[in-house]
C-alpha cells in the first residue's frame, strides 16, 4: 500500500452537535484516516465553548491528543484540565468524559482508536 496524503483541504468537517454522545455546545469532526483506515481511527474534534462528550466507554484504548485550545478530560475519579500539546490515554472500557465544557473556551483534540472499536454513551 503506498503512502497517503489528506491535505487540509480535503474530507469534509461535519457538525455533530446533535449526537446523542455530545452536550451543551457545538461539536464538529473529521476524520484523518479516510472511509478505509485500516487499523486506526483518527478523528479531529472540534468542541465550542461549553460543549462536551457525555460519559461514555469504548472497546479499545483512546489516545486523546489537544491540538488547541482548553478542554478537560473527567473519569470516575475526577477531572483534568487539558492545553494544547496534552494527551491522554483513555484505557478501553474506561467510563470517561471529554470536551470544553465549563473552561470559556473552545478546544480541538485528535481521537486515535482502533478501527471498528464501538463507544457505548452512558447516563452518566
Amino acid at each position: 500500500m503506498a503512502v497517503r496524503i489528506l491535505k487540509s483541504d480535503d474530507g469534509e468537517t461535519v457538525e455533530r452537535t446533535d449526537a446523542p454522545i455530545f452536550e451543551g455546545g457545538r461539536v464538529w469532526g473529521r476524520s484523518l484516516t479516510g472511509p478505509h483506515p485500516g487499523h486506526l481511527s483518527v478523528q479531529v474534534v472540534q468542541f465550542g465553548a461549553g460543549a462536551r462528550a457525555g460519559w461514555h466507554r469504548h472497546t479499545s484504548d483512546q489516545v486523546l491528543y489537544v491540538v488547541a485550545g482548553i478542554g478537560k478530560v473527567g473519569d470516575r475519579e475526577g477531572e483534568h484540565v487539558l492545553s494544547a500539546g496534552d494527551c491522554v490515554v483513555v484505557p478501553a472500557g474506561e467510563d470517561h468524559w471529554h470536551g470544553a465544557h465549563d473552561t470559556g473556551s473552545p478546544m480541538s483534540h485528535l481521537s486515535i482508536m482502533r478501527d471498528g472499536s464501538e463507544t457505548t454513551v452512558l447516563d452518566s
